[in-house]
């Protein structure tokens, strides 16, 4: 979410209120990590008792003393074991050396209870922001995420948004807000808790449980944390799938509610929880503290003077904060008074809850999650380490911050090796086996859609086509395009799926490929996308086609959809962010594969007369999809869906704006692009009982009806 103006200015004056204090504390953390001070020495000592006296309560930390006072320790001998006590607890509270593989175990036990909030208010505004459970009912996120009671009752829980080892989303899970069961809130404070409905649904219409992802147990005691350790935050960062982000984010000041902190949290991090190495809750994150220059002008992230129009995503942070989870339990401890008997009962699962089991120390509690696929770990290509941050998949994002990476090469280069000549991206030279889409692909035949006159004249032509070849058609495998040549982007894309043969290959580092059936000036290629937030995005998902009866035909079909041909600028935010728009397709593909379903899908711009030129080249500003299916029942169906983005293309570059997605009338799509799909118009079924739902394109900007997709639920197929 958008962190208000108001919120950011009362950080940075606090911020600025304790700069002595901070530079001092910073300078002991530096000697620390140099070796000249212990990390013990960096906060005050009664703090660092109390903080000792907490981490000595774990029966395995108990269990490594006692080893370490006989001299047990693998590698240390009796007569070294006097000081083993305290030089074991200094690397514990230091916490860069002595995390075994439990600290990932339960730190992906812990990941469960985080969820994205989609946040809508009665105005129909979206956004996004991350909560966690603090009890089997109840959510906690900022004020400035779910600032009412309305906009609770209008937002969403997701739980499990986050990318799998094998690189693809994993099942999501949908539940409501119940902020008439409970909702407090306070703006100082900048927090809101909320109760969760019970049940929900999972991103395949099926039922979920609110118990199978757990809570954090809370705790106003102190000694959570000490000044110089590290804060470890699970996030939603712009809304995108779930990530980690482990050690070096330095606690640097702590005020009575607030802690000061250095970490890579962005502003889609608004909510998230931050954790000890314990993973016990010590605040929540609410707000950063811009990076200014010599005049007080807010830095962008390049260095550049910042201006609103950017977004907030482009400010560069130098510092965040977070607010102490002690002071939020104080305020709802007095909150708790003026409370129906029913309500003070939930709160009570906070405040005090029920004690755990004998022998756990796990301050998360719930259930281990379920392996839905190996649990290798794997290293992804989000980051090849020469920031000193390996990103790892398991299965979700974590960023560790290692150090300098000593040798390491430029950014962007591959390492000697690292991708074999059989997982590379490599095109077929032999364009004249390409089939391209198979209009006799379903039960009855589905032909591509009908150019107009003026749009066949200004098609480019395919330089090798064949003897009764279309020469505006260029096939490849499994799928076709047609570009239009004076924007050099495809009109619309064509694609068989068939979910019986189709075969799931890991994405390798992005090339794409100029086709050589077209004149180069004909195509758009890496000018447009160099240095900005669009994206090449694949109107023709690679995996689409990617199926056959060996990995290598799947293969071909995968690689052919990095050609430039098949590419349209789409902006980061647009292309990245796992949307229903998105996950539609993920839906479509794995629905297909369940099913062993064949499915025909169309994809392309919407090209318009007012589009934006950005390089010499018009940007479209929305994209549809149309896809077409066999029915259990003998016949067929069609179904179209309609997405924008506009209002990121015009610079509202925050995630206050989300592009959403709408199912709409096949012959809407017609209406807009001009090609002809009469031939589907008979199988849509919203084409005769399709009712326009006021103002619910107005992000569109094509004044056509629709229905707006918030879950799969929606489809009417």
């Amino acid at each position: 979410m958008i962190v208000p103006q108001d919120v950011i200015e009362a950080t940075e004056a606090r911020y600025r209120q304790h700069a002595g204090e901070r530079q001092a504390t910073e300078e002991k953390i530096k000697e620390a990590g140099e070796h000249r001070r212990s990390i013990l020495d960096v906060d005050d000592p009664a703090r660092v008792v109390l903080r000792s006296r907490r981490i000595m309560r774990d029966p395995a930390v108990r269990e490594a003393i006692a080893a370490a006072s006989a001299g047990r320790l693998p590698g240390l001998p009796p007569e070294a074991a006097a000081g083993a006590e305290d030089g074991l607890l200094e690397r514990l509270i230091g916490g860069n050396n002595f995390l075994g593989v439990s600290f990932l175990e339960t730190g992906v036990r812990a990941a469960r209870t985080v969820g994205r909030i989609h946040v809508r208010d009665s105005f129909g505004g979206r956004g996004f922001g991350t909560g966690f459970m603090v009890s089997p009912r109840l959510l906690l996120t900022n004020n400035h995420v779910l600032p009412d009671a309305g906009t609770a009752a209008s937002s969403r829980l997701e739980f499990n948004y986050q990318i799998g080892e094998d690189g693809l989303a994993r099942t999501a899970y949908l539940f409501g807000l119940e902020p008439q069961v409970l909702f407090l809130t306070d703006a100082g404070l900048d927090f809101s808790l909320v109760a969760v409905a019970a049940a929900g649904r999972s991103g395949n219409g099926g039922p979920a449980a609110l118990d199978d992802f757990g809570f954090n147990r809370t705790s106003g005691e102190q000694g959570k944390i000490l000044l110089g350790e590290s804060i470890n935050i699970i996030q939603h960062p712009e809304g995108r799938p779930k990530q980690l982000a482990l050690q070096q984010n330095e606690l640097v000041d702590r005020l009575e509610n607030f802690l000061h902190y250095h970490t890579d949290t962005s502003p889609g991090s608004s909510g998230s929880p931050l954790y000890n190495n314990q993973w016990e809750i010590v605040g929540l994150h609410h707000s950063g503290v811009p990076d200014r220059n010599d005049n007080g002008d807010i830095l962008a992230v390049d260095g550049t003077v910042w201006t609103p129009e950017q977004g907030e995503m482009r400010i560069r942070w130098k510092a965040n904060e977070g607010v102490r989870i002690s002071s939020i339990l104080h305020w709802l401890d007095r909150a708790s008074g003026g409370l129906e008997a029913a309500q003070r009962q939930l709160l009570a699962e906070v405040l005090d809850p029920a004690p755990l089991p004998p022998g756990e120390q796990v301050p998360v509690s719930g259930h281990d999650p379920a392996p839905q696929q190996a649990a290798a770990a794997v290293v992804g290509t989000g980051g090849d380490g020469t920031d000193g941050v390996v990103r790892i998949t398991v299965p979700l994002e974590i960023s560790i911050r290692l150090g300098a990476a000593a040798g390491a090469a430029a950014a962007g280069g591959a390492a000697p090796g690292s991708v074999s000549a059989e997982e590379a991206i490599s095109i077929d030279p032999d364009y004249s086996k390409r089939q391209g889409y198979d209009e006799q692909f379903l039960a009855a035949p589905v032909p591509l859609p009908v150019l107009s006159a003026a749009q066949r004249a200004n098609a480019a032509q395919n330089r090798q086509a064949g003897p009764g070849q279309d020469p505006a058609v260029l096939p490849y495998h499994h799928f076709s395009l047609v570009v239009e040549r004076s924007r050099r982007l495809a009109w619309y894309t064509a694609v068989n799926i068939d979910g019986a043969l189709s075969r799931t290959l890991r994405r390798d580092r992005d090339v794409w490929f100029f086709d050589p059936r077209l004149g180069r000036d004909e195509q758009v290629g890496n000018e447009l996308y160099s240095r900005n937030d669009f994206d090449r995005g694949h109107l023709v998902r690679r995996l689409d086609p990617a199926w056959g009866p060996d990995e290598q035909t799947a293969k071909v079909a995968n690689d052919d959809t990095f050609h430039f041909t098949n590419s349209s600028p789409q902006h980061k935010f647009f292309n990245q962010d796992e949307s229903l728009w998105a996950g539609l397709e993920d839906f479509l593909l794995e629905n297909a594969r369940a099913a062993r379903q064949r499915i025909s899908v169309f994809t392309g711009p919407v090209f318009a007369a007012a589009d934006p030129v950005y390089r010499g080249v018009p940007i479209p500003l929305a994209f549809w999809k149309i896809a077409v299916f066999d029915r259990p029942d003998g016949g067929q169906s069609a179904t179209a869906y309609l997405i924008s983005q506009r209002k990121l293309v015009e610079g509202i570059l925050t995630e206050a704006f989300v592009p959403e997605t709408f199912q709409v009338p096949v012959r809407k799509v017609s209406e807009l692009t001009g090609l002809d799909f009469a031939g589907l118009f008979a199988l849509d079924p919203l084409n005769d009982r399709f009712e326009e739902a006021p103002g619910s394109l107005e992000s569109l900007g094509t004044g056509i009806p629709g229905r707006q997709l918030r879950s799969y639920a929606d489809l009417q197929l």
